[in-house]
């Protein structure tokens, strides 16, 4: 019998009964530490090895078998799209980095271009002439004129800003394209949650499969032929794999129901990127 150090409750075993504590001790040499640490690490990497073979290899099963309770083998799905998501858009912003830059001849170009313009409208402006909205119109048009020499001079950097932009909004859609999976396979008779599941694993699978394009132009990045790319309809195949196995539905009805759900989520991504673009761009101008 032992007691908890934390709500003093006796019990026998590893966890305490009454608040959850783990029995195990800290006031205790380095080495084990780092032995405890390293151990955690591996039963990590064993959880994950066995979530990613999963989700690749075998669409619709992991999602099939975390629903079904077989959860303690794999990596919670939140836990797996935060993952993903974030390596996708930290490589992203490394191959923005790397690639996205204006020579100099065409920077000097734009921004000769761009300040003949915003010459021409402080003229206009400072004109006696010109009306009160017109001139709030001027004023918002010179903004943006200084925004845009500011992207011109450091695109990479203001481009990055508009990837944050994106990966934050993504968890936001996230409830959307599980609600568009509920909606048209409602006759499963999943609850929410369950479509929920089965959405954070399918972007953590397409996030997997962006982050081996963005790798490998950035290992390889001055090659001729680029055949990876031909390489995307292994998405949609995957993703109806992926929904026959989880639905379990005619393969007609199942890929109906896909389309319908591929055209209104890319309306809403649509739609979402074009308000996150307005969001940037006025906080630039702010």
């Amino acid at each position: 019998m032992i007691y908890c150090q934390n709500c003093k409750t006796p019990y026998e075993g590893i966890y305490c009964p009454e608040c959850g504590q783990s029995v195990k001790e800290f006031n205790k040499p380095i080495k084990f530490l780092f032995v405890d640490i390293v151990g955690n690490i591996f039963a990590f990497d064993t959880r994950f090895w066995k979530t990613i073979v999963s989700l690749i290899f075998k669409p619709g099963t992991l999602t099939a078998n975390y629903v079904q309770g077989q959860r303690a083998r794999y990596m919670p799905p939140f836990r797996l799209y935060i993952f993903t998501s974030f390596l996708v858009f930290l490589l992203l912003s490394v191959y923005v980095n790397n690639e996205v830059e204006i020579d100099e001849g065409s920077r000097t170009e734009i921004n000769s271009t761009l300040k003949k313009k915003l010459e021409d409208d402080a003229t206009v402006l400072n004109s006696r002439k010109v009306q009160t909205q017109k001139q709030k119109k001027e004023a918002d048009k010179k903004k943006l004129i200084e925004t845009a020499l500011k992207v011109v001079d450091n695109p990479s950097q203001y481009l990055n800003r508009y990837i944050k932009y994106v990966s934050w909004s993504m968890f936001l859609l996230m409830p959307i394209y599980g609600f568009y999976l509920w909606l048209f396979f409602f006759r499963s008779k999943r609850y929410y949650y369950s479509h929920l599941i089965f959405a954070l694993n399918q972007h953590s699978f397409v996030f997997l499969f962006f982050m081996g394009l963005i790798s490998l132009q950035l290992l390889w990045p001055n090659r001729n032929a680029h055949p990876e790319f031909y390489l995307g309809s292994i998405v949609p195949i995957y993703l109806y794999l992926g929904a026959r196995k989880f639905y379990n539905k005619r393969w007609f009805a199942t890929l109906f129901r896909l389309f319908l759900i591929g055209v209104l989520y890319s309306l809403t991504l649509f739609m979402a990127l074009i308000a996150i673009l307005g969001i940037w761009a006025q906080n630039q101008l702010g």
